[in-house]
């Protein structure tokens, strides 16, 4: 009998006669397919086919790959090599600022190891049409002293034009200097037109502009009036065939004037006597009331 037929190994109690009799379920709508594949994040199966015959859709333009041709992507603003190359420098005494520039006179018997040593800030200058300007960089910097690019290759009369090439090449070989120094004496400082265009392009670079004290100063005002950061030289230490007495005395006259100011700044070549003279007045404790300072510090 249909009772006795039980499927083999099952007991015909444990049969379900109503699971049995119900016809098999209708298959899932294309939108049961798709709200399906939404809630365990597969694609439904007529989504899945499309995927697989349709062809190809261009990405959009957030989503695909960068392609040959494509514009370069905006570059993340980097820190100008004013701010980027200084050196760090704190006064917590708020003593006067006191700036000595050094600049680099090469030769065989120049010690710029010894040089990068010196127990105080030092700024080098450096003339980056000198065949080892790369090289005297190299030294300072490793070191942690900034780098001053002198004002070098200007022909004589230069017009705004040739400034352009002359500062292009000076930071291509010194590309981590933090600023421009005019020459002591036959620069671009007295010319307004020239001044303005070196201005001009040391703001595009990102450096800072030193000149002296002499003059109108052309280059200084238009600093000012445009915003560049730039600082006066008061004082050269070593005019002439100066011995370090000479050097001393120059050293505390700029002293006195940082004392009334607030700030000053010097200048001496890598010789000898200057480099006695400045070594002899620092151990002599003259410079114990100033703050001895990078030529950033004075940049503003």
């Amino acid at each position: 009998s249909s009772e006795g037929a039980a499927r083999p190994g099952a007991p015909a109690a444990e049969a379900d006669p109503s699971a049995a009799d119900l016809p098999p379920p209708p298959p899932l709508t294309p939108e049961e397919e798709a709200m399906l594949a939404e809630a365990v994040g597969e694609p439904a199966p007529a989504e899945q086919r499309r995927i697989e015959t349709d062809p190809p859709r261009a990405p959009s333009e957030a989503s695909r790959l960068p392609r040959i041709g494509d514009p370069a992507p905006a570059a993340e603003e980097e820190e100008p090599p004013l701010r980027r190359y200084a050196q760090p420098f704190e006064n917590p005494g708020r003593k006067p600022l006191f700036s000595i520039l050094l600049q680099d006179t090469g030769g065989p018997l120049l010690d710029r190891e010894a040089l990068a040593a010196l127990p105080f800030p030092v700024t080098f200058v450096i003339d980056p049409q000198a065949p080892d300007a790369a090289t005297a960089a190299g030294i300072y910097r490793a070191a942690g002293h900034e780098v001053l690019m002198l004002a070098s290759g200007l022909p004589e009369g230069a017009r705004p034009a040739d400034a352009e090439v002359t500062l292009e090449s000076a930071a291509a070989a010194l590309p981590e200097a933090v600023g421009l120094i005019d020459l002591p004496a036959g620069g671009f400082q007295e010319t307004r037109p020239l001044s303005t265009q070196v201005v001009e392009i040391l703001a595009a670079q990102g450096r800072g502009l030193v000149t002296h004290d002499h003059g109108l100063n052309a280059a200084d005002q238009v600093a000012r009036r445009e915003g560049l950061p730039s600082a006066v030289v008061f004082r050269r230490l070593d005019e002439g065939e100066a011995d370090a007495a000479s050097v001393r005395r120059a050293l505390d006259r700029a002293a006195f004037k940082a004392a009334q100011d607030g700030r000053a700044m010097v200048l001496g070549d890598t010789r000898p006597e200057t480099l006695k003279g400045l070594m002899e007045w620092s151990l002599e404790g003259r410079a114990d009331g100033l703050a001895l300072s990078p030529a950033t510090a004075l940049l503003r």
